[in-house]
């Protein structure tokens, strides 16, 4: 084995490039990327305790390709005590957009628990780069690998796990809705009567974001003996897509599939039967349809410090002509921009904002949805924002009550 696929058997390297500077070993420490959802090449030392990974950059011929600004590695000490190393992470600036400057946060992962490094960590130099002063356990202690990254990373194969291991549970049905472009399983989790009101939440297939989690949340509460879990789950129709992206995700890559494409803007693609779209992005749509929910939230998350927290990216009301669905559209985001550290960023018309392409755009003007884009900041603690998550699935079922109580 190479890297640090020895240290776990889930985390096998995905990528055969063979390219060998995903992997650096000396006498006092082992970095690698060469596992499941990893991104950075070209580790190398540049002195004492000082070492260098240049993050890898998206795929393919769409807006965001030839830009690197996620990173995943993983670093393992062979010293006897904890220690201390410096990561430097070299990215690529884009316009308006800084990995350097805008990244001020690190999210670590040591044996399955999520955690953040200390701010004082992390400096900046410049646009293009930053380093991180990692503090690595001793080699002989438990999970002595130490996972970093500036997103939440939780690997396809662990969603994957999860999500078939829901199939025992009460009440809750696991189906797989279609297969990536490289034959990996799109999985959608069920729970609540059919027939009921139904609400769709999908990760978006932005691969590096943490929607993923935030469909765990979720699927954990309504799942749970809360009475009001109990609640919503009796009176709604839920569903879940973890994963809408399973190549990006496993690849390391930060909005590509397994096509080098960016399927979060082709979804019009697939609404329109497009012979071009991927096949992720059809399942989804398909289910979609045959769901006709009334409301449809994409997950996502963001790593720019300017961004003030969880960010809702929304669309125009007037998109739709049913003057009660718009009222409960708004009675909606109202709750959720009442929720901490929520704000709005922006709308999207037929005529205003980018994301005409969307899922979400797709799902309100074809089918008459209630859609947004919920947007949670990787700097807070995952249970922070696993709370968030439920807050906002529990917002959206009390203003559907309330209107139909009305």
């Amino acid at each position: 084995m190479t890297g640090l696929a020895q240290y776990d058997p889930l985390w096998q390297p995905v990528r055969a490039t063979g390219e060998p500077t995903r992997v650096y070993e000396d006498d006092q420490v082992l970095i690698a990327t060469d596992f499941e959802g990893g991104n950075g090449a070209h580790i190398r030392r540049l002195g004492p305790g000082e070492y260098a990974v240049a993050l890898e950059p998206e795929p393919g011929e769409h807006r965001f390709s030839g830009r690197s600004y996620y990173y995943c590695v993983g670093v393992r000490s062979k010293r006897p005590a904890a220690s201390t190393v410096r990561l430097r992470l070299e990215g690529h600036a884009h316009g308006t957009e800084s990995f350097g400057r805008d990244v001020r946060h690190a999210v670590l992962r040591r044996g399955g628990r999520w955690s953040h490094l200390d701010p004082s960590a992390v400096r900046s130099l410049g646009d293009d780069a930053l380093t991180l002063d990692l503090p690595l356990p001793a080699a002989d202690e438990p999970d002595p690998v130490l996972y970093v990254s500036d997103f939440h990373w939780w690997p396809y194969s662990e969603v994957a796990a999860y999500v078939r291991s829901l199939n025992g549970v009460d009440g809750v049905a696991v189906r797989e809705i279609g297969r990536s472009a490289l034959g990996r399983p799109l999985y959608a989790v069920e729970i609540g009567p059919p027939g009921a009101p139904c609400m769709v939440h999908a990760a978006t297939p932005q691969a590096s974001e943490m929607g993923h989690l935030a469909c765990r949340a979720m699927i954990d509460y309504v799942t749970s003996p809360d009475p009001e879990a109990a609640a919503i789950r009796e009176g709604f129709r839920l569903a879940f897509i973890p994963v809408t992206n399973p190549d990006g995700l496993a690849l390391g890559y930060g909005v590509s599939d397994g096509r080098g494409r960016f399927p979060f803007f082709e979804a019009d693609l697939a609404a329109t039967g497009d012979p071009a779209a991927g096949p992720e992005t059809v399942a989804v749509w398909r289910y979609l349809e045959a769901q006709r929910p009334w409301l449809f939230w994409d997950w996502h998350s963001n790593n720019w410090h300017r961004r003030l927290g969880h960010i809702l990216i929304r669309y125009r009301h007037t998109l739709l002509e049913d003057a009660a669905r718009r009222r409960l559209w708004g009675e909606v985001e109202d709750r959720l921009l009442a929720l901490p550290d929520t704000h709005h960023e922006n709308w999207t018309s037929h005529d205003e904002g980018p994301y005409q392409p969307t899922m979400g755009f797709q799902a309100v003007t074809r089918l008459g949805a209630i859609a947004c884009m919920i947007k949670q900041h990787d700097r807070f603690p995952l249970e922070v924002s696993r709370q968030h998550a439920v807050a906002c699935l529990r917002a959206a079922a009390a203003a559907y009550r309330a209107q139909q109580g009305a």
